[in-house]
């Protein structure tokens, strides 16, 4: 079986659209555990709203995102973990194609795939893939987690038992959650393979929880998570001396930081910030 742990907070615009795209995936063996984090708008009564028994609603009140994540993780009764944020969208096909990978290549514990990113509220076009290319190819990320954070966390389908060799998120982190999360997979002799193909759709848009932080204390932190990605991985000089490009980049105004989220995704979806 499959858990697909989402957390929510104040997620009323978009976790009726996110719940839809996983209850329309063609793989039909799966939980969806819900973990409320306080929200104090219509969000658990959209979600009640929905009767399917494959889905639980465990209201946590506000306990923060490391501590509400970690809850799914031990409420999860599945073999796979399939991470899905309230405000994302998933291809009908993904559970399908991502257990399939992880059925071929049982040397990594987790897949994730490209995304596909959309604006706000447009409706994402998925692009045509070939089911059999799918599930058949894969490819480590290990440099490219040196470099940036090239997954995104709606697109994180692990083992339940590879979660608990790493003992899940860090509850001492206030964000980037899930690039820690990746990093520690490496630190623990594990290994994370991309898909060739989109399974995951990201909504990019302002509420979005680093748009709303403390941004130089963000950059600032994603700067120490990359030069302990670059050192764990065996990363060298020629790495390092990128640090303060990525720098730059994330201290960009936001709507330019925006403008070029939308930009690159569109063409390229195989990174994130």
């Amino acid at each position: 079986m499959i858990s697909v742990l989402m957390t929510s907070y104040n997620a009323q615009d978009y976790i009726a659209d996110a719940v839809k795209s996983i209850l329309a995936q063609t793989e039909p063996d799966f939980e969806c555990v819900i973990i409320d984090d306080g929200s104090t708008d219509d969000t658990i009564r959209i979600v009640k709203q929905f009767h399917d028994p494959r889905i639980r609603l465990i209201e946590a009140g506000r306990i923060g995102l490391a501590r509400a994540l970690n809850l799914g993780v031990c409420e999860s009764r599945g073999e796979f973990i399939a991470r899905h944020d309230a405000d994302d969208l998933s291809h009908p096909r993904r559970f399908e194609v991502q257990k399939a990978a992880m059925r071929r290549f049982p040397d990594y514990s987790a897949v994730v795939s490209p995304l596909f990113a959309f604006h706000a509220e447009d409706v994402p076009h998925w692009p045509a893939f070939e089911l059999e290319t799918a599930r058949t190819s894969l490819s480590d990320v290990r440099k490219k987690l040196m470099l940036f954070n090239p997954v995104v966390h709606t697109s994180l389908f692990v083992r339940g038992e590879a979660m608990l060799k790493i003992r899940g998120y860090d509850e001492s982190r206030a964000s980037q959650l899930d690039w820690d999360l990746y990093v520690r997979l490496y630190e623990n002799g594990l290994k994370l393979g991309a898909l060739e193909v989109p399974v995951a759709a990201k909504r990019i848009h302002a509420r979005q929880f680093f748009e709303r932080g403390a941004r130089l204390r963000y950059v600032l932190d994603g700067v120490v998570l990359q030069n302990r990605a670059i050192r764990a991985l065996g990363g060298g000089f020629s790495y390092r001396v990128l640090l303060p490009l990525w720098f730059s980049y994330r201290m960009l105004p936001h709507k330019v930081r925006m403008w070029v989220k939308r930009s690159y995704f569109s063409r390229r979806p195989d990174a994130q910030e």
